[in-house]
């Protein structure tokens, strides 16, 4: 059941998402400094959407491994002061 509630609530999503690209496709002019490109508004989202996504995941993948190495340095330390017996 929780599937199908899943299922339908990203079903519900990508349909709004079609609808807002296709309400949302202008043209849009984007300076880089060093140039300026032509996209359609919507195209321009969906980038910056996934860049973000990106940059998140990039983020939450540096904090891991630092909690990783925070972990085995803890775990190396309750070795050293218990006795194998008492673990």
């Amino acid at each position: 059941m929780m599937r199908i509630i899943v299922f339908a609530f990203f079903l519900l999503i990508a349909v709004i998402a079609v609808i807002f690209s296709l309400r949302n496709f202008q043209a849009i002019s984007i300076d880089l400094y060093f140039t300026t490109i032509q996209m359609p508004l919507a195209l321009a989202l969906t980038i910056e959407l996934f860049a973000g996504i990106f940059i998140g995941f990039l983020v939450a993948f540096m904090h891991i491994i630092k909690l990783k190495s925070q972990n085995k340095l803890l775990d190396r330390k309750v070795r050293h002061i218990l006795p194998p017996d008492s673990r």
